[in-house]
Protein backbone atom coordinates (compact mmCIF):
# COMPACT_ATOMS: atom_id res chain seq x y z
CA UNK A 1 0.00 0.00 0.00
CA UNK A 2 1.17 3.38 -0.80
CA UNK A 3 2.44 6.17 2.08
CA UNK A 4 -0.29 8.16 0.40
CA UNK A 5 -2.94 5.78 0.66
CA UNK A 6 -1.95 4.85 4.38
CA UNK A 7 -2.02 8.78 5.35
CA UNK A 8 -5.63 9.06 3.43
CA UNK A 9 -6.73 6.24 5.89
CA UNK A 10 -5.40 8.09 8.95
CA UNK A 11 -6.63 11.72 8.06
CA UNK A 12 -10.48 9.66 7.47
CA UNK A 13 -10.21 8.20 10.80
CA UNK A 14 -9.24 11.24 12.72
CA UNK A 15 -11.76 13.22 10.33
CA UNK A 16 -14.58 10.73 11.19
CA UNK A 17 -13.60 10.66 15.03
CA UNK A 18 -13.71 14.65 14.84
CA UNK A 19 -17.20 14.85 13.10
CA UNK A 20 -18.40 12.60 15.93
CA UNK A 21 -17.39 14.96 18.67
CA UNK A 22 -17.71 17.93 16.81
CA UNK A 23 -14.53 18.95 17.03
CA UNK A 24 -13.99 19.61 13.10
CA UNK A 25 -13.01 23.17 13.15
CA UNK A 26 -10.90 22.97 16.13
CA UNK A 27 -8.73 19.54 14.65
CA UNK A 28 -8.79 21.51 11.35
CA UNK A 29 -7.11 24.97 13.05
CA UNK A 30 -4.94 22.46 15.17
CA UNK A 31 -3.82 20.61 11.77
CA UNK A 32 -2.94 23.76 10.32
CA UNK A 33 -0.66 24.79 12.62
CA UNK A 34 1.17 21.24 12.90
CA UNK A 35 1.19 20.94 9.84
CA UNK A 36 3.27 24.46 9.05
CA UNK A 37 5.67 24.04 12.24
CA UNK A 38 6.09 20.58 10.46
CA UNK A 39 7.37 21.94 7.62
CA UNK A 40 9.05 25.16 9.17
CA UNK A 41 10.87 22.87 11.60
CA UNK A 42 13.70 20.84 10.00
CA UNK A 43 14.53 19.48 13.84
CA UNK A 44 11.09 18.59 14.19
CA UNK A 45 10.93 16.64 10.92
CA UNK A 46 14.66 15.02 11.43
CA UNK A 47 13.06 14.11 14.63
CA UNK A 48 10.06 12.59 13.49
CA UNK A 49 11.34 10.84 10.05
CA UNK A 50 14.96 9.46 11.94
CA UNK A 51 14.75 5.13 12.06
CA UNK A 52 17.70 5.78 15.00
CA UNK A 53 14.67 6.64 17.43
CA UNK A 54 12.33 4.35 18.91
CA UNK A 55 8.95 5.47 19.40
CA UNK A 56 9.05 5.74 22.90
CA UNK A 57 11.93 8.30 22.92
CA UNK A 58 10.31 9.93 20.19
CA UNK A 59 6.71 10.66 22.57
CA UNK A 60 9.18 11.74 25.47
CA UNK A 61 10.40 14.55 23.26
CA UNK A 62 7.11 15.32 21.58
CA UNK A 63 5.21 15.62 24.85
CA UNK A 64 6.71 18.86 26.68
CA UNK A 65 5.93 20.30 22.83
CA UNK A 66 2.48 18.99 22.26
CA UNK A 67 0.47 17.23 25.09
CA UNK A 68 -0.80 20.36 26.24
CA UNK A 69 -0.95 22.77 22.77
CA UNK A 70 -3.08 20.20 21.07
CA UNK A 71 -6.10 18.77 21.98
CA UNK A 72 -6.69 15.61 23.63
CA UNK A 73 -7.67 14.43 20.19
CA UNK A 74 -4.93 15.65 18.62
CA UNK A 75 -2.16 14.23 20.78
CA UNK A 76 -3.34 10.85 20.96
CA UNK A 77 -3.72 10.88 17.27
CA UNK A 78 -0.07 11.83 17.05
CA UNK A 79 0.92 9.28 19.86
CA UNK A 80 -0.93 6.52 17.66
CA UNK A 81 1.41 7.43 14.65
CA UNK A 82 4.16 7.57 16.08
CA UNK A 83 3.53 4.28 18.09
CA UNK A 84 2.89 2.52 14.70
CA UNK A 85 5.95 3.96 12.75
CA UNK A 86 3.88 6.16 10.65
CA UNK A 87 4.97 9.24 11.70
CA UNK A 88 7.27 9.92 8.74
CA UNK A 89 3.62 10.16 7.28
CA UNK A 90 2.74 13.00 9.31
CA UNK A 91 2.74 15.85 6.42
CA UNK A 92 0.74 13.51 4.67
CA UNK A 93 -1.38 12.73 6.78
CA UNK A 94 -2.21 16.33 7.17
CA UNK A 95 -2.51 17.04 3.75
CA UNK A 96 -4.93 14.61 3.51
CA UNK A 97 -7.23 16.27 6.22
CA UNK A 98 -6.70 19.43 4.95
CA UNK A 99 -8.06 17.75 1.41
CA UNK A 100 -11.14 16.39 3.76
CA UNK A 101 -11.71 19.17 5.70
CA UNK A 102 -11.98 21.19 2.19
CA UNK A 103 -14.73 18.87 0.66
CA UNK A 104 -16.35 19.23 4.01
CA UNK A 105 -16.63 23.14 3.62
CA UNK A 106 -17.26 22.98 -0.44
CA UNK A 107 -14.22 24.46 -0.49
CA UNK A 108 -11.51 24.21 -3.14
CA UNK A 109 -7.68 25.52 -2.95
CA UNK A 110 -6.23 26.95 -6.84
CA UNK A 111 -2.66 27.84 -7.42
CA UNK A 112 -1.96 31.03 -10.03
CA UNK A 113 0.59 31.17 -11.56
CA UNK A 114 0.72 34.76 -13.38
CA UNK A 115 3.08 36.56 -15.41
CA UNK A 116 1.92 40.35 -13.55
CA UNK A 117 0.05 39.92 -10.50
CA UNK A 118 -3.45 39.65 -10.74
CA UNK A 119 -5.91 42.62 -9.84
CA UNK A 120 -8.50 42.47 -7.05
CA UNK A 121 -11.12 42.25 -9.85
CA UNK A 122 -9.48 39.56 -11.90
CA UNK A 123 -8.80 37.24 -8.95
CA UNK A 124 -12.82 37.80 -8.08
CA UNK A 125 -13.87 36.73 -11.99
CA UNK A 126 -11.08 33.72 -11.82
CA UNK A 127 -12.61 32.69 -7.91
CA UNK A 128 -15.83 32.84 -8.85
CA UNK A 129 -15.62 31.27 -12.74
CA UNK A 130 -13.61 28.09 -10.29
CA UNK A 131 -17.05 28.27 -7.99
CA UNK A 132 -18.95 27.11 -11.15
CA UNK A 133 -16.69 24.81 -12.52
CA UNK A 134 -15.63 23.04 -9.34
CA UNK A 135 -19.41 23.57 -7.59
CA UNK A 136 -17.69 25.37 -4.94
CA UNK A 137 -18.74 27.51 -2.06
CA UNK A 138 -15.53 29.27 -1.77
CA UNK A 139 -11.98 28.88 -3.43
CA UNK A 140 -8.74 29.56 -1.88
CA UNK A 141 -6.39 30.89 -4.41
CA UNK A 142 -2.36 31.41 -4.10
CA UNK A 143 -0.90 32.84 -6.46
CA UNK A 144 2.88 33.38 -7.67
CA UNK A 145 4.41 35.61 -10.10
CA UNK A 146 6.52 33.65 -12.99
CA UNK A 147 7.59 36.24 -15.67
CA UNK A 148 8.77 33.47 -18.35
CA UNK A 149 5.03 33.21 -19.01
CA UNK A 150 5.25 36.14 -20.67
CA UNK A 151 1.24 36.81 -20.11
CA UNK A 152 -2.08 35.00 -19.06
CA UNK A 153 -1.91 32.19 -16.27
CA UNK A 154 -1.73 28.78 -15.16
CA UNK A 155 -4.13 27.66 -12.65
CA UNK A 156 -4.03 24.39 -10.83
CA UNK A 157 -6.90 22.99 -8.64
CA UNK A 158 -6.10 19.46 -7.26
CA UNK A 159 -4.46 17.35 -9.97
CA UNK A 160 -6.16 19.70 -12.76
CA UNK A 161 -4.20 22.22 -14.75
CA UNK A 162 -4.94 24.57 -17.39
CA UNK A 163 -2.04 26.31 -19.03
CA UNK A 164 -3.72 29.66 -20.42
CA UNK A 165 -0.23 31.90 -20.64
CA UNK A 166 1.29 32.85 -23.69
CA UNK A 167 4.40 30.96 -23.17
CA UNK A 168 1.84 27.54 -23.25
CA UNK A 169 0.08 28.60 -26.28
CA UNK A 170 3.31 29.06 -28.29
CA UNK A 171 4.75 25.68 -26.81
CA UNK A 172 1.29 24.29 -28.43
CA UNK A 173 1.93 26.40 -31.84
CA UNK A 174 5.75 24.87 -31.85
CA UNK A 175 4.31 21.38 -31.28
CA UNK A 176 1.87 21.79 -34.62
CA UNK A 177 4.19 23.05 -36.63
CA UNK A 178 7.22 20.17 -35.63
CA UNK A 179 4.00 17.46 -36.49
CA UNK A 180 3.23 18.91 -39.65
CA UNK A 181 6.73 19.56 -40.97
CA UNK A 182 7.32 16.08 -40.16
CA UNK A 183 4.55 14.59 -41.94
Amino acid sequence: MSPRTIAQRYAKALFELASKRGEIEKIYAEIEGLLTLYRESRLLRNLLESPIHRSQQKLGWLRPIFQERLSPLLWTFLQLLVRRGREALLNETCEAFIELYDAHQRRIRAFVRTAQPLSQEVRDRLSQRLKEIFSADSVILSEETESGLIGGFIVEVGTRAADLSVRGRLHEIQKKLLQASSI
